[in-house]
């Protein structure tokens, strides 16, 4: 899969596309393949600095797309 992520905090410079494994997921989570992400302010502070964030992180809180995997206790509640 293609991620922007971030390994460091800063500017517009840290962004790196990456490609990464698809992950697995647990008995609760679904896996979306995404069509469409955007970055928002969250993303935003979280490149600048805000304190506590473990890195690496990938970056992009919404997100639009098909769920292509429903783990076994996920429900839509």
């Amino acid at each position: 899969m293609k991620a922007i992520r971030i390994h460091e905090q800063g500017g517009v410079e840290v962004l790196q596309i990456e490609d990464l494994p698809i992950p697995e997921i647990e008995s609760d989570e679904v896996l979306i393949r995404v069509e469409t992400a955007a970055l928002n302010h969250l993303d935003l502070w979280v490149r600048r600095g805000i304190p506590g964030v473990p890195l690496p992180i990938i970056m992009g809180s919404e997100a639009a797309g098909e769920v292509i995997r429903v783990g076994e206790r996920a429900h839509n509640r």
